[in-house]
């Protein structure tokens, strides 16, 4: 079975709740979506073990293994709505690296959707560039 890779978007830049999703996905070792996001995209596609890469504002700043797929954890936001989650074993943060080239890469979807799977060249390259923490 190969790995898939995932472009996952904290937020629309500007909207103002960006900054609390992160710091929310990055606590709780997870990526979580608002249940009302009408462009979620390939969210319910991602597998254990598949790698997601962090976007916050028009970078990427880190990626991690998936630990579970998508479920719906009222808790993680105490009912605000965010709820669609996945597990995360760790943000592997290092450099951040642009955007640049998301659109090419983007194997399925639309252009608006906050979970895009990607190809694994562009991911992996992009893993590198943000690289280790150590």
């Amino acid at each position: 079975m190969s790995r898939n890779y995932y472009v996952c978007s904290i937020g629309q830049p500007g909207e103002g709740y960006d900054d609390e999703n992160l710091r929310r996905c990055v606590v709780n070792s997870c990526f979580v979506l608002h249940e009302d996001n009408k462009y979620k995209g390939s969210i319910k596609d991602v597998k254990i073990d598949d790698i997601l890469i962090l976007k916050y504002k028009h970078h990427f700043i880190g990626y991690g293994k998936a630990v579970s797929e998508l479920i719906i954890d009222e808790s993680i936001a105490e009912g605000s709505g965010w709820k669609w989650k996945i597990g995360v074993s760790l943000w592997i943060m290092g450099s951040q690296t642009h955007k640049y080239g998301i659109k090419a890469a983007q194997e399925e979807g639309t252009a608006y959707d906050t979970v895009k799977k990607i190809n694994s060249e562009f991911a992996l390259s992009k893993m590198n560039e943000i690289g280790f923490p150590f």
